[in-house]
């Protein structure tokens, strides 16, 4: 962590400290602010005057809004301007998630510097980077069969290249996955996908393709799967999102079809979330109706 970024981090502190008639608004003007009220209610915006009484807010949603400071409950500066953007509707923009649905990568990718940690259902778990705006490198292994069934866990490789499209409509993206089975022969399994995503970070919908193949004894067992799965952002804190599989077996002859719906809960620190849905297989599950999905992302500034 740099000098700057510890500067800001101690400053905040201390502003959070002041009675609220002497909070100090002293950083340049045109600097992106997440400004928390004392009603409860957060304004997203780029400051753009402020006096000893009051403050300026550029918001995407609410235009330009002048606050009395006497109301404002904290004031968080925002380091890195490229981190915390906003799109039409005055929502921050979500360069975290928006490169993945529950599992399935979008055409996103993040941007330089910018990783995140997510935990799937507990017991795995998830590292990205992004090393350049095109391209993110992710790794991540389960626990449950270290813990449990005292074997090697499974463990996943995967990089992905992404090209955005103009004015943020959207982004084509390519990832190869390489997994290392729990198993003592170290069995591998690979998977090659491609999304085409059509709209913006907060409300996209992506087609998918894929293949997977066991590398046991030579590329044999192909399966294709077929995805469908968008994302809506309904406020602040709420995105909708589903995403769908087909999965076709043996030269087409079989399938599988597996759908999913529902949200994503969007925390005050833009690329914090939780994610919970319902997966449904087509076919009998027997007394299920579904089966729960759970995870939590954490974006870690660097």
């Amino acid at each position: 962590m740099n000098f700057t970024k510890i500067s800001a981090i101690i400053l905040s502190l201390f502003f959070s400290t002041l009675s609220l008639s002497q909070v100090d608004l002293g950083e340049p003007d045109s600097q992106a602010v997440i400004i928390d009220m004392d009603d409860g209610s957060v304004i997203y915006g780029i400051i753009s005057n402020r006096t000893e009484f009051e403050l300026t807010i550029q918001s995407a949603s609410l235009g330009t809004v002048t606050i009395p400071i006497s109301t404002i409950k904290k004031t968080r500066f925002i380091n890195d301007v490229r981190n915390i953007l906003f799109d039409k509707d005055g929502y921050p923009v979500d360069f975290f998630n928006s490169t993945h649905y529950f599992l399935f990568p979008s055409g996103y990718s993040l941007r330089k510097g910018q990783s995140y940690y997510e935990n799937i259902w507990v017991f795995a778990n998830s590292y990205s980077y992004g090393v350049t705006d095109n391209f993110t490198i992710s790794g991540g292994a389960e626990v449950f069969s270290l813990l449990f069934l005292q074997q090697r866990p499974l463990m996943y490789l995967s990089p992905k290249f992404s090209i955005p499209f103009k004015e943020q409509k959207g982004a084509f993206g390519i990832s190869s996955t390489i997994l290392v089975l729990p198993e003592d022969n170290f069995n591998a399994l690979g998977f090659i996908s491609g999304s085409l995503t059509l709209g913006s970070r907060n409300n996209n919908v992506s087609f998918g393709v894929g293949a997977g193949f066991d590398f046991d004894g030579g590329i044999t067992d192909e399966i294709i799967p077929l995805t469908f799965s968008f994302v809506k952002r309904l406020s602040s804190k709420i995105s909708l999102m589903s995403e769908n599989w087909l999965i076709l077996e043996n030269d087409f002859n079989d399938s599988v079809s597996i759908l999913s719906a529902g949200m994503r809960l969007h925390f005050k620190q833009v690329g914090n979330t939780l994610n919970l849905g319902l997966v449904r297989p087509i076919e009998d599950i027997g007394p299920l109706f579904a089966i729960p999905f759970v995870s939590a992302t954490i974006a870690i500034e660097n």
